[in-house]
């Protein structure tokens, strides 16, 4: 009789996600094959937000096998280096070349220059010199930086980007300019510009706090408070209520169509101007509301039925949720990235069918892909974000509250764990119940397969495949050992 875990672990579209995300992080940093190369990387395709989403992915699946964390954490490692490429930042140092030239003070820039400045750069238009990526009024890419070294902290324990710190590096004229931080003053810079700014958020871009991208500055501070018991996250609550009293149309439970009479949230907040942007997108709603889950669980909740309501029916009794054409050509939104957020929200909310067909939705419409070697991916663009997305939602569990729970969980480090495993083999169930090390495994049958454990002791239980097995200690002073078994 086999013996189980009750964990539920990775099933064949996980594993396919798995494969694909860790084969875009695997390539080298400047190699950007399989990613979406927009036309305007300062807009909402950037690769920033590809490499991060595919990050925050990744976290979600490897607490499905908690026990084997190898690839994950390779991963991990891959998107961080993608995320220190110029590439990925250098939508912000276009058009800059005044601030290096003239010793403009970017942090206060007027509202107009700021915006006809940051337009600019984002259509390529400005010059070519670096400035500090994460300086102030550059949270779409500071906060998900913070955020990804977060994650890699709580996936292996090491405190490495505190210790050595990274260095972001960029050419330009015949010259060289070092940007460099650790985790924690990364995550304190952060922290600061909300405690500074009136309205509790930090600037996106110079000139606009937007609802979306603020969700990760509270995801960072959440995340640093967990893993350095810093108190960060108390700055949360301001913007929370900013959010509400200055950017939901009608507050939490609905009412006058004010700021953005077509949406929930207003796209952004001008400080300059101590005014809401009165225009709202599909995109930045489902992105809002969803990530706010993550740190403000309860606003989220309160919202969600306003939400659900824009959603609209397809074919088959399916859900997603629409973008107009021309946003889609600015390449503001697609219809798959909005309903890609829509999955992640639902789920996130308990709502397992909306969920459901919402996924139906994705199934029949994004293009689902299978290449022979397993790695799964829909096509519908940006491929890697629509992707990440949706095998994000998939991962996160149907009880709702996933990414709340996601900032604060760590694997059990003093626990039994799988080290490594044979190529071509894939681990669905990881975990160690206190007494037993579980561990399924999928693969060629019949096939030998080797795996090497950690902090493994003769008087640990292991099940693989539902059988016990003896494993043979290579070296009695240290807990590894390696095993051969037949895949069924």
């Amino acid at each position: 009789m086999d013996l189980k875990t009750n964990h539920s672990g990775l099933n064949t579209t996980d594993l396919g996600f798995l494969k694909y995300l860790s084969g875009l992080a695997a390539q080298p940093a400047g190699d950007w094959d399989g990613f979406y190369r927009t036309f305007a990387d300062g807009m909402n395709f950037g690769l920033r937000f590809q490499v991060a989403f595919s990050g925050y992915a990744l976290v979600a699946l490897a607490r499905r096998p908690p026990a084997y964390r190898a690839p994950y954490v390779a991963a991990l490692e891959a998107l961080i280096e993608k995320m220190r490429h110029p590439d990925t930042w250098a939508y912000w140092f276009r058009g800059a070349a005044h601030q290096l030239e003239t010793g403009n003070d970017r942090k206060n820039p007027g509202p107009l220059k700021s915006a006809l400045e940051f337009t600019a750069s984002r259509l390529g238009l400005g010059g070519s010199i670096p400035v500090d990526p994460c300086q102030p009024g550059t949270l779409q890419f500071s906060a998900h930086l913070a955020s990804l070294l977060g994650f890699y902290e709580m996936l292996t324990a090491d405190p490495r980007f505190d210790r050595e710190g990274l260095t972001l590096t960029a050419a330009s004229g015949g010259k060289t300019y070092d940007f460099h931080y650790t985790h924690t003053n990364l995550a304190e810079h952060i922290f600061g510009q909300m405690q500074d700014n009136h309205f509790g958020g930090a600037c996106c871009e110079p000139g606009r706090a937007y609802a979306a991208c603020n969700n990760h500055a509270c995801i960072s501070n959440l995340l640093h408070d967990h893993l350095h018991g810093t108190h960060l996250a108390e700055a949360n609550r301001r913007w929370s209520d900013w959010i509400k009293n200055h950017m939901l149309t009608g507050g939490v439970k609905g009412g006058l169509p004010l700021p953005a009479p077509n949406g929930l949230l207003s796209v952004a907040y001008m400080p300059e101007l101590h005014l809401p942007i009165p225009v709202s997108f599909n995109l930045t709603d489902a992105w809002g509301l969803a990530f706010m889950a993550a740190w403000d669980p309860d606003t989220a909740r309160q919202i969600y039925p306003r939400f659900r309501k824009r959603l609209k029916t397809g074919p088959g009794e399916t859900l997603y949720l629409g973008s107009l054409g021309p946003n889609e050509s600015a390449e503001i939104s697609t219809i798959g990235l909005n309903t890609a957020f829509a999955a992640v929200y639902a789920r996130e909310m308990d709502d397992q069918p909306t969920y459901e067909r919402i996924l139906a939705w994705a199934d029949q419409h994004l293009d689902p892909v299978e290449d022979e070697t397993g790695a799964r991916h829909y096509q519908a663009k940006p491929a890697p974000y629509v992707t990440a997305l949706l095998a994000l939602a998939g991962a996160l569990p149907p009880e709702g509250g996933g990414l709340r729970s996601l900032l604060t969980w760590r694997p059990d480090f003093e626990a039994p764990y799988l080290a490594e495993v044979s190529a071509g083999t894939a681990v669905t169930i990881a975990e160690y119940d206190g007494e037993t090390l579980y561990i399924e495994l999928a693969g060629e049958p019949g096939r030998q397969v080797g795996l090497r454990f950690g902090n493994l002791t003769p008087a640990t239980k292991l099940v693989i495949q539902g059988q016990p097995q003896e494993a043979v200690f290579l070296d009695s002073a240290a807990p590894v050992l390696q095993i051969t078994l037949l895949t069924r």
